[in-house]
């Protein structure tokens, strides 16, 4: 339970999720997708958003998580298990670690049989562009490990923009360094294919965050 909680201390973010029920197996594969779509991740199942830990019936939740990860993915992802007991509180939190896929994009089904792909972006699972979905289909997903020696003057600056914001648009890059369209749209576009920033289509005006 220590390491648990050393774990739970560190809050939510890219690769961390906290769930104090799972109701909804539609909501959920949504989370799961975006860690098999991005990096992997470990969903805390029993734990408040606050960082209370609540406990669960492991056998419920997992039951329902399945349902998400079989039948609500596509396709399918495989989920690992681990329950976590506190003999003196007498509550069990369950740990489930979704590795980083080898099969993406993996789509998740709405109710309606829509297919959205998701990926994720801090502590968020939003829909990912057509530009991402593209890269996973043919394999070429940037790692995001990019050499910060090679970078220029002004890539330098974007960086650091979105170190202290949550996003920027081709505009707003523009105006940062003061330099022209296509000037920063190359930039931009270089960032991403080296995987140092991902590019989001799923709004009128698409942005860029690390």
């Amino acid at each position: 339970m220590k390491k648990l909680k050393k774990l739970i201390h560190q809050g939510e973010g890219e690769r961390l999720d906290f769930k104090q029920k799972i109701t909804d197996p539609y909501k959920i594969a949504k989370t799961i997708a975006s860690f098999a779509n991005t990096k992997g991740g470990k969903i805390l199942v029993g734990v408040r958003d606050d960082k209370t830990i609540m406990g669960v019936d492991p056998e419920e939740e997992k039951y329902t998580l399945e349902t998400a990860a079989q039948f609500y993915c596509d396709p399918p992802i495989t989920l690992q298990f681990k329950e976590v007991e506190d003999e003196e509180e007498d509550i069990t939190v369950l740990e489930v670690t979704i590795p980083e896929s080898w099969e993406k994009p993996h789509f998740v089904r709405d109710k309606n049989e829509r297919r959205l792909v998701y990926i994720r972006q801090r502590d968020k699972s939003i829909p990912a562009g057509k530009t991402m979905v593209d890269l996973m289909r043919k394999g070429e997903l940037p790692d995001n490990q990019v050499n910060l020696a090679h970078l220029d003057h002004n890539e330098r600056k974007l960086l650091s923009f979105l170190e202290r914001h949550e996003r920027v648009t081709l505009k707003q890059f523009m105006q940062i360094v003061n330099i022209s369209r296509r000037r920063a749209l190359r930039i931009l576009h270089h960032l991403t294919r080296e995987g140092a920033i991902r590019m989001h289509e799923q709004e009128k005006e698409p942005y860029y965050t690390l």
